[in-house]
C-alpha cells in the first residue's frame, strides 16, 4: 500500500499531464510530485515516461489498479476529496471554486477521450465530457446528461452512480 500523497502524484501526472498542475491541485511542490511518483513507481515496479507528449505507464499495472480502487473507495467514503475532470468547463461557476469535497482538474484534452480512460482506471471519480465520447452500449459507465444544448454529460462508473457524494454534485449541476 502507498499513501494518498504518493499515489496522487503518480495518478495526477497521468490525469493532468503536467507536474505544475499536479503540484497546484494537490498542494505539493513540483519536486515533491516528481519524487513521489518515482517512489510510487518503484513500489508497483512500473515506469512512467513520455510518449507522444503524454505520460504513460510501462509494466504490469495489476497491483496499481487494485490500489487505485482502494483509494477511490476511501474518497467515496469522504476520507479524501473526490476528483472530477471538467475540461473546458473549468471556469464555470460550479467549479471555480471547486464544490465542497471535490478536486477539479482540466487536462485541455477536449478532443480526446483521455478523461474516460482516467475514469475507467479509477484515477478520477467523475468527468464532464461530450456524450459522444462514451459508447451508448457501455456497460461500465453511467452518463447523466447535464446540458442538452451542448450535449455534455456527467460520467461515472456504474457502480458509483448512486453514491451519495456523486448524486449531490449531479443535482447541483442539473439546477443550472
Amino acid at each position: 500500500m502507498v499513501s494518498l500523497e504518493l499515489l496522487s502524484s503518480l495518478d495526477g501526472l497521468l490525469w493532468l499531464q503536467s507536474g505544475t498542475k499536479v503540484g497546484t491541485l494537490f498542494q505539493q511542490h513540483q519536486t515533491t510530485v516528481s519524487r513521489n511518483q518515482k517512489k510510487c513507481s518503484r513500489v508497483f515496479d512500473i515506469t512512467l515516461f513520455k510518449q507522444n507528449k503524454k505520460w504513460v505507464v510501462n509494466g504490469d499495472q495489476t497491483l496499481l489498479q487494485l490500489e487505485r480502487k482502494v483509494h477511490q473507495t476511501a474518497r467515496l467514503q469522504g476520507k479524501s476529496r473526490l476528483r472530477i475532470e471538467v475540461n473546458e468547463w473549468i471556469k464555470n461557476s460550479h467549479f471555480n471554486p471547486p464544490p465542497m469535497g471535490w478536486i477539479v482538474g482540466s487536462t485541455d484534452n477536449i478532443d480526446d477521450p483521455h478523461s474516460i480512460q482516467c475514469l475507467k482506471k479509477h484515477i478520477i471519480d467523475a468527468c464532464l465530457c461530450p456524450i459522444s465520447y462514451i459508447p451508448a452500449e457501455s456497460l461500465e459507465f453511467s452518463i447523466i446528461p447535464i446540458n442538452a444544448r451542448i450535449e455534455v454529460g456527467f460520467a461515472v462508473l456504474k457502480q458509483h452512480a448512486n453514491q451519495e457524494r456523486i448524486l449531490e454534485l449531479i443535482n447541483i449541476l442539473k439546477l443550472e
